[in-house]
């Protein structure tokens, strides 16, 4: 589009999107310039990519422009980044210069490697502040942080409690275990009188007499070997 030295141009990259506008921009223009814009940048996932350099911008109004086009552009989860190398526009969005992405060229965008991608994410780090955290990455961390440790925290007392449970069974198992050997042993101690009078006899002793018919026929035997003693 050309009008009253105006220019906008888009090159689809797939991925992203650039879009280059250049000309002097005074406040008349600011409308069309507007829709343009906006019309442009709808669309979900994508980078979009603002080449300025060639733009001279004559209001301030056009800063506004610009942070309401990066605010809905971050809320459709896309990305904008602002294109120039110039002195002027160094200037005119001196104030703003940590809120846009500002890069040379979309190339230069494109090798920034992982300190731009930590930077997406709010991780920043620089040699005299070191490591630093936005309070968004920094919140969503230690949530993290907590909820790994509650995790560990359920694992641990599950693991204890499992434990508690199978030392609990083996005090049982144990116990009814020498529940067991004192009544054997009681027993025992009952049978050893029957044994001496002869009324209870060892099973090696019922060899001699076979398979017992009955009652009447158990006690005559016991009787017979008695006398026979």
């Amino acid at each position: 589009m050309r009008a009253d030295l105006i220019d906008i141009q888009v090159e689809d990259h797939g991925d992203d999107v650039e879009i280059s506008l250049s000309g002097s921009l005074s406040r008349v223009h600011l409308p069309a310039v507007r829709e343009k814009i906006e019309m442009l940048t709808k669309g979900p996932g994508c980078f979009f990519f603002l080449n300025l350099q060639r733009a001279h911008f004559k209001a301030d109004e056009y800063l506004d422009l610009f942070l309401e086009v990066l605010d809905r552009i971050k809320a459709q989860n896309s990305a904008l980044v602002l294109i120039f190398n110039s002195e002027e526009q160094k200037a005119y969005f001196d104030k703003y210069k940590n809120i846009f992405e500002i890069y040379e060229s979309r190339s230069a965008y494109k090798n920034s490697g992982m300190r731009k991608q930590l930077s997406q994410i709010g991780v920043h780090y620089g040699k005299k502040t070191g490591l630093r955290l936005t309070p968004s990455v920094a919140i969503a961390a230690f949530v993290l942080i907590v909820g790994w440790a509650i995790t560990l925290f359920l694992i641990i007392a599950a693991q204890g409690r499992d434990i508690a449970d199978k030392q609990a069974q083996i005090i049982a198992l144990q116990s009814q275990k020498d529940r067991y050997i004192r009544e054997i042993d009681k027993l025992e101690s009952s049978i050893g009188p029957l044994r001496k009078l002869g009324v209870v006899q060892d099973t090696s002793m019922l060899s001699s007499f076979g398979i017992i018919q009955d009652w009447v026929s158990y006690l005559e035997y016991l009787e017979n070997s008695r006398l026979e003693k």
